[in-house]
């Protein structure tokens, strides 16, 4: 049997945008100097293919993982009845879970004995990877497990093994929590388990997306209960996802300023600005397709949204990937500086990501002065890196600061750009970025690198696209009036 021709499209039209993930998780890995290593005579080498390998398979496995987790729930468990389609894309997943665990065996023994690949296939060495720590204990647990969803999603028939299926590929992504930075002495029982429940959430959320649109794609005659079913997991996983996600990162960094300071502190940031996305696709379903389900259009708007959200989706998937391979953030002094990274993501994305999510029309106090807004956003801008700078008040009082000021300026900095679009308004702030850059890592000891520029590029790119975007959007209201005039007359 074939999965039906329209499902399978609309599987493939997903593919894509989940790839955007890659290119995102090898750039913040490369940054951090994850693909290269220091040459010392007398010591071996790990060698590039299997550096630039692990994470794009930990990546393959994590999105396979994902979808395995969603379709076993959703065809095994959401649906009224379990449905074979979609545990056929389950146990497809699995397979693919399967393989990516192997390589990553393998790739796993080449990293830390800094070993050929070819020479990492030795069965020995393989054996006691697997026998004698605990990832490899962790795989040898998972192969079991995904080996029975593989087998089973096949022959879902009642709703006994769908729940079966579910159990056994929630169990699996939950020992994800016994690996990963794990050198924490005090609450390492709390970090295993909300590092589980966040893996586990995310699987949920992700791949039970991915299989509801196989689901409602197949002409199932029962979509609109699976899609009402599918909304309310949709918003568990996510409150679980940021409680776990938050409690996960308070038991790993030294306070709010590890936030504004470390490259692991800048890769949550840019998580929460990625779930803040996540979320007002999430909400306009609900309101798009949820809200309207009678109507025979809601399948094609529920795809066409569902592309978007599967890249943001691969990207915070490869952002998870590159967080797990980040050292963890050491005690904050006073003479830490603030990242660029940081100081883009909380006054730049993440208050463009809320009000994107939340659509909302609000001016705020600056409206019709884009200018005066865009003068107080670059003050804080600069004002932020130089206190840290400058050692006053502490850096962990000054990260409480930064986290508040910044997103409220970058808010009012949007509102009134929104407003009242402004040309100079945003060439001023993005000719400020790269000076911003500059001022921030001018006397850091090995500041000013490539990744510095590239941060600083992003965030005048967000400002360029959001600028076009506004004229654009200027040009076509004449039109539109015009039209509407036409109509009513």
């Amino acid at each position: 049997m074939v999965v039906h021709e329209s499902a399978v499209a609309s599987i493939k039209r997903l593919i894509a945008p989940l790839l955007v993930g890659i290119p995102v998780m090898l750039l913040v890995v490369a940054s951090l100097g994850g693909l290269s290593e220091s040459n010392i005579p007398g010591l071996p080498v790990v060698p590039f293919a299997t550096l630039i390998s692990l994470p794009v398979d930990i990546w393959i496995r994590d999105i396979a993982m994902a979808v395995t987790v969603g379709g076993a729930i959703v065809g095994g468990v959401l649906a009224p009845r379990p449905d074979a389609r979609v545990g056929r894309l389950t146990s497809g997943a699995a397979l693919v879970w399967l393989m990516a665990l192997a390589i990553q065996a393998v790739l796993t023994v080449s990293e830390v004995l800094a070993m050929p690949l070819d020479a990492a296939f030795d069965p020995t060495i393989m054996w006691s990877l697997l026998t004698q720590t605990t990832l490899g204990r962790i795989i040898l647990i998972q192969f079991v497990l995904v080996g029975l969803v593989a087998l089973l999603g096949w022959v879902v028939l009642e709703r006994i093994t769908g729940m079966l299926v579910s159990v056994a590929a929630i169990t699996a992504a939950g020992l994800l929590g016994f690996t990963g930075h794990s050198g924490i002495a005090d609450g390492h029982s709390a970090a295993t388990v909300s590092l589980g429940l966040h893996v586990v959430a995310a699987s949920a959320w992700i791949g039970g997306l991915i299989a509801t649109i196989a689901y409602v794609t197949g002409n199932s005659s029962h979509k609109d209960v699976v899609l009402k079913r599918f909304s309310v997991l949709a918003l568990v996983s996510v409150i679980l996802l940021a409680e776990s996600g938050l409690l996960n990162a308070s038991l790993r960094m030294d306070g709010p300023a590890s936030l504004v300071t470390s490259p692991y502190g800048a890769i949550i940031l840019a998580k929460v600005c990625v779930l803040i996305v996540l979320i007002g696709f999430g909400w306009r379903q609900r309101t798009q397709v949820i809200a309207r389900l009678p109507e025979q259009s809601t399948t094609r708007t529920l795809v066409q949204l569902s592309v978007w959200e599967v890249a943001w989706m691969g990207m915070v998937i490869g952002l998870s990937v590159a967080l797990a391979r980040t050292a963890l953030p050491a005690s904050v002094i006073s003479g830490d500086s603030m990242s660029v990274a940081s100081v883009v993501l909380l006054g730049v994305a993440i208050p463009l990501a809320l009000r994107t999510a939340l659509r909302t029309t609000s001016a705020g106090p600056l409206r019709g002065f884009p200018e005066a807004a865009a003068v107080v956003f670059v003050a804080a801008l600069f004002a932020f890196p130089t206190s840290f700078q400058s050692q006053i008040l502490g850096p962990q009082v000054l990260a409480v600061l930064a986290l508040v000021v910044l997103p409220i300026a970058g808010w009012l900095f949007w509102s009134a750009v929104s407003q009242a679009p402004s040309v100079v308004a945003l060439a001023l702030v993005a000719a400020a970025l790269p000076v911003m850059a500059w001022w921030t890592e001018r006397d850091v000891p090995g500041g000013l690198t490539w990744s510095t520029w590239v941060i600083a590029g992003l965030g005048v790119v967000i400002i360029g696209w959001y600028g076009l975007r506004g004229s654009r959007n200027t040009r076509t209201a004449p039109r539109d009036a015009a039209s509407d005039d036409r109509v009513n007359s």
